[in-house]
């Protein structure tokens, strides 16, 4: 366990249901991590991965992976997947981080219309 720890990325945090969680499963956070930090270089995000196993009696056992992404600017992103297969689900909570940091970034990026302007004042 020592050795799997010291090769994590930094602001990375993984926890969750030890029975869930493997050394595969780990590797493939780890990567899935690094793929993240190099689509989004200039953003420090701070990652919190947790994976846990669920009983639904309407769909039986699926595994959960939540990723929380807290960026330096005090927002924060959270995102939920639930699959059959936990390699899945953390792909899949990671393809969806991606969106949601796009989604964010996208958003500071646009100009901001001025304070004072309604939308009766703009004519519309």
């Amino acid at each position: 366990m020592a050795k799997t720890e010291a090769t994590l990325p930094p602001n990375l945090h993984i926890g969750g249901d030890m029975l869930a969680l493997d050394r595969a499963l780990r590797r493939l956070i780890v990567a899935e991590t690094r793929q993240l930090r190099e689509r989004f270089p200039d953003q420090t995000v701070d990652l919190r991965v947790r994976i846990g196993e669920e009983f639904d009696p309407a769909r039986g056992h699926q595994i959960r992976c939540e990723v929380v992404a807290s960026l330096v600017d005090r927002r924060q992103v959270v995102v939920r997947e639930f699959r059959k297969e936990a390699r899945q689900a953390i792909t899949e909570a990671f393809a969806a981080t991606k969106v949601q940091l796009r989604r964010l970034r996208r958003r500071s990026i646009l100009p901001m219309g001025p304070a004072g302007t309604t939308l009766s004042a703009a004519g519309i």
